[in-house]
């Protein structure tokens, strides 16, 4: 019976809320991507969170293995990275990828022919022919032998 002047009266009102809404629109995408941005900050901050947990207690659990093996008299020994398609020479320095080692690793760097041309301590490459004294007392490893 009234639907005409109850919708005619709804528009009205929707005619006087609309210079209000109007700017509530883009601020409206302003909040989502703000939003958005704040539960991605937060994402990677319980990452990091969580990977540093991870890190120190694998530094706790490397720590309580150093202390048992320095209690029992145990040194621990260094591994041996082989590099192929390089033999020592003065002109080339190989510069072997350091970033898989940890601080406290010791690594003995040989060419190809089994001689030692220097090592990773500190994961940072020591060359014998730039720091004196890095393959002193190192024994050489059996050369690299292909069948073709």
């Amino acid at each position: 019976m009234y639907k005409k002047q109850m919708y005619l009266g709804l528009a009205g009102v929707g005619v006087i809320f609309l210079p209000w809404l109007f700017p509530l629109i883009p601020r409206i995408s302003a909040y989502t991507q703000a939003e958005r941005y704040k539960a991605e900050l937060a994402l990677k901050a319980e990452n990091l969170k969580t990977s540093e947990q991870l890190e120190r207690s694998r530094i706790a659990q490397r720590a309580k293995t150093s202390d048992a093996l320095y209690e029992a008299g145990v040194m621990p020994t260094t591994r041996k990275l082989r590099i192929t398609n390089y033999i020592d020479n003065r002109k080339r320095n190989p510069r072997p990828d350091t970033t898989i080692y940890q601080d406290d690793d010791i690594v003995q760097v040989f060419d190809s022919t089994g001689r030692c041309i220097g090592e990773i301590s500190e994961g940072v490459w020591k060359w014998k022919y730039k720091v004196n004294g890095v393959c002193e007392g190192v024994q050489n490893v059996e050369a690299v032998r292909r069948n073709k």
